[in-house]
């Protein structure tokens, strides 16, 4: 077991298994939120007042006068409600309206109708044409002999004979030559208008089938184009369509109709009068009575199992599953230095530069990564304030400072530790002034040693700061997750692990309001051997009592 010892402080966690396991806290968290769910959707059922109506009619005289009434129609109603129930809870339908509900559906549909599809179908045709494929060879053989003729044209310009008679005067008598013959026929020709358009022509008429390759080339390789034809040629779409245009559909869709019509409703009310329709009633009572639904519901009434879900509603949270940074939650710098200069800054003992974000990953848990690597950026020192300075090592933090503050409640988070000394791992709560402090996680000195407690005071006078920490070992934080909990109230300060408490405090208890910081830092001497070492936050939620 957990040894304890809030006198002193200083608690030891004999074995790793003296505290329940994160996985088993989050599925029970899991359970009983689902059967909390349950229990509410099934109070507001329609099924459950309809139950305690029936109850009330069974009870009254008009049930009594009404018991002798239509017994075979009522039956072929309720015959109809039931099939469409069980069609409505059948696997097929299920999975026909869950497809045509879910999000590669309608990301399939949008695309159906865009403009790159467009695009892309009427390239497909042109350049798979024949007429294509025909255009571009004549013209670039076309494009060839021109270049070759400017070729040909430039060689005989350096002809020694041509160059022999352009020099010449009017009285010299110089020897025409083949080579002069060839050198006025092709001036003749490229320097014509028509030589010069049909140049442009095929130029241009190139560049636009080119054009029109590289266009299609890159519409036929894009994300959503090759996701659009393997979901139109996959077995689940093709089901999908086959069940969409089948007549089962149909008069299940019919049957629905017709079920919500007035024609139905007024037949039922009909049907209600009858014997038949009153004996079902009292069965249809005694069997909801005596399920275990029922049952179950009445067990929960007035069941104290609710209760922390009740008193503890969420007010912020984020599970980080959005491939990126929230950054209307969070912000990645100290909130002074964002304040005063709109700037990332190191704080005097830092040895690493917390980054602007560019130590921050976001793939289905928030990383803050501490490395080794050069950079330079500012800390703040005292008196001089901001100033500039190289570091060896980078990390960072987020914060809410300008999004989320909360006075009073519950903060927990769940976080794993990739443990590298002398890297600190910290999950902390400020004040607008800094202080309060509070500090929810602390792993400083090594990995089974965490700190928990909370500093406060006059920060501008050293004289008035106290702090109230404690330490407990024993629990190696960097081989699973782990839940952090921290309830405030107006009177006390309770710290738990994985809802063991390890700490309780009541002076220095905070009276104003406080946002979440996530942050590593390097404060001791290392030669940066442990790095790259990370901080890894899963989810973290915030609660107030309502």
């Amino acid at each position: 077991m957990a040894n304890f010892a809030f006198g002193s402080k200083y608690f030891i966690f004999s074995k790793f298994s003296s505290i329940p396991k994160t996985s088993k806290i989050e599925q029970d968290r899991a359970d009983l939120i689902k059967e909390f769910n349950d229990f509410n959707e099934f109070s507001d059922a329609d099924e459950l007042k309809a139950f305690n109506d029936l109850g009330k009619y069974l009870d009254s005289n008009e049930h009594k006068n009404l018991y002798n009434k239509i017994e075979k129609e009522k039956t072929a109603e309720e015959g109809k409600i039931k099939l469409f129930e069980n069609q409505k809870k059948s696997k097929k339908f299920q999975s026909f309206f869950k497809f045509k509900a879910s999000q590669k559906l309608a990301d399939f549909t949008k695309i159906s109708k865009s403009e790159d599809l467009e695009s892309y179908e009427e390239l497909k045709e042109i350049v798979n044409s024949a007429n294509f494929a025909n255009d571009k060879n004549k013209l670039t053989k076309e494009k060839t002999s021109i270049h070759n003729k400017e070729k040909q044209f430039e060689k005989l310009e350096k002809n020694k004979a041509v160059k022999k008679y352009l020099s010449a005067g009017e009285n010299d008598k110089v020897e025409k030559t083949s080579e002069v013959v060839e050198f006025e026929k092709l001036t003749k020709e490229i320097e014509s208008g028509q030589f010069k358009e049909r140049k442009d022509f095929v130029n241009n008429k190139l560049a636009e089938i080119e054009k029109q390759e590289k266009e299609y080339k890159l519409l036929s390789k894009s994300k959503p184009i090759k996701f659009y034809f393997k979901f139109k040629d996959s077995t689940k779409y093709k089901d999908f369509v086959s069940f969409k245009n089948s007549k089962e559909l149909a008069d299940y869709i019919e049957l629905e109709k017709y079920l919500a019509s007035s024609e139905h409703k007024e037949l039922l009310a009909g049907l209600s009068e009858s014997e038949a329709a009153e004996k079902a009633k009292i069965k249809e009572h005694e069997d909801f009575k005596s399920s275990k639904k029922y049952k179950w519901y009445l067990e929960l009434k007035d069941s104290s199992k609710f209760n922390s879900l009740k008193k503890w509603k969420v007010v912020f949270e984020d599970d980080f599953t959005g491939g990126k940074l929230d950054t209307d939650k969070w912000m990645t710098r100290y909130y002074w230095g964002d304040k005063l200069m709109n700037g990332a800054y190191a704080l005097d003992q830092d040895k690493a530069f917390p980054t602007d974000g560019a130590n921050i990953e976001t793939q289905g848990t928030l990383k803050i990564m501490t490395k080794r690597e050069s950079i330079e950026g500012k800390k703040w020192q005292l008196p001089f304030g901001f100033v500039p300075q190289k570091f060896d090592f980078t990390t960072g933090l987020v914060s809410t400072a300008k999004s989320y503050r909360l006075k009073y409640g519950k903060v927990e988070a769940k976080i794993k530790v990739n443990y590298a000394k002398p890297v600190n791992y910290n999950f902390w709560m400020a004040s607008e002034k800094n202080l309060p402090h509070v500090d929810i996680l602390k792993l400083d000195k090594k990995k089974t040693k965490i700190n928990v407690g909370n500093v406060y005071g006059d920060i501008s006078k050293k004289d008035s700061l106290e702090k109230k920490m404690a330490e407990f070992s024993g629990l190696d934080v960097s081989q699973d997750f782990f839940i952090y909990t921290l309830i405030w109230t107006k009177d006390k300060l309770i710290w738990k692990i994985n809802e063991v408490v390890v700490n309780e405090q009541t002076h220095g208890i905070p009276h104003e309001e406080m946002y979440l910081v996530f942050s590593s830092s390097i404060t001791g001497k290392t030669d940066g051997s442990g790095l790259p070492a990370s901080m890894e936050i899963d989810w973290v939620r915030c609660y107030q009592e309502g």
